[in-house]
């Protein structure tokens, strides 16, 4: 059997706003961009499923008849796989009810590795392509998160190679990091030893106001070589293309964030 899956990036946060989805929206449009050949799996851990709408999915009210990452996590099932408005990249789509979650993994066998059961089955393919096993068929899968550090969250990081935690330049985001750090050691120790920290994002990054100038000289300061080299400036761009329903590359590919995403991409995946 050719393993095709080359990384599973958990993107995570305890904290809400931090550009965690944005992250995974233009990072898997980045990727297909530098490389035509390669599919993406996109899989939205969070409850306001806003990565799922942002990839053109129609919520639905009955999470039982049409299949979603809940169905799959509450049963320990296959993945349920579709196509997106961008060509390369597949969803996994997210679904309210995981918010509530947790309860039914805490009464599965393995709470924390149900995700990884989900992994090693067939797909559920909805795409009409033939699509059967996540590593043979995808080059990678991006996990966006909750904001929380759950049972979901700790799943994603089962799952992962790697984690990216995008952190806003603010006090309460830049004070959190310490348990995320905790959960990742915990994870790596007794559930993941293949997990590794890919890198603290700077996110949403206006460095005129010398507040914002000291907290990135301290988060360096604090983790050294664990910060990416880049920096993903705000934009009002991304905004715009969200609003949309667009990525970045879609809507304007030349902006500051396009270009600060595209460098993202060759960091952590084309080096």
């Amino acid at each position: 059997m050719e393993t095709r899956l080359k990384e599973v990036l958990a993107v995570v946060n305890n904290k809400g706003g931090v550009g965690k989805t944005t992250t995974v929206q233009s990072l898997a449009a980045a990727i297909v961009r530098r490389d035509k050949q390669s599919r993406v799996l996109v899989i939205d851990l969070d409850p306001q499923m806003h990565l799922s709408i942002l990839h053109g999915w129609d919520a639905r009210d009955d999470f039982f008849t049409t299949p979603t990452i809940y169905s799959a996590l509450r049963r320990g099932d296959r993945l349920p796989v579709y196509k997106t408005h961008r060509e390369q990249v597949y969803l996994v789509p997210g679904d309210q009810a995981v918010q509530d979650i947790d309860a039914d993994l805490m009464r599965q066998m393995n709470p924390k590795r149900v995700l990884s059961k989900c992994f090693g089955q067939p797909l559920d393919d909805h795409t009409d392509e033939g699509l059967t096993s996540l590593i043979e068929d995808f080059d990678y899968v991006l996990i966006d998160c909750a904001p929380a550090l759950s049972q979901s969250t700790y799943n994603a990081m089962t799952v992962a190679t790697g984690l990216l935690v995008p952190v806003q330049m603010e006090g309460l985001s830049v004070n959190g990091l310490g348990n995320i750090i905790v959960a990742m050691k915990d994870v790596q120790e007794e559930l993941n030893p293949n997990l590794e920290l890919r890198g603290l994002l700077p996110t949403m990054v206006d460095a005129r106001p010398r507040i914002v100038r000291d907290f990135i000289e301290y988060l360096k300061r604090s983790y050294g070589d664990y910060v990416t080299q880049t920096m993903i400036r705000r934009s009002v761009k991304v905004n715009e293309a969200q609003t949309k329903q667009l990525d970045i590359y879609q809507w304007r590919q030349w902006s500051p964030a396009a270009n600060d995403y595209e460098q993202l991409c060759n960091e952590l995946f084309f080096c």
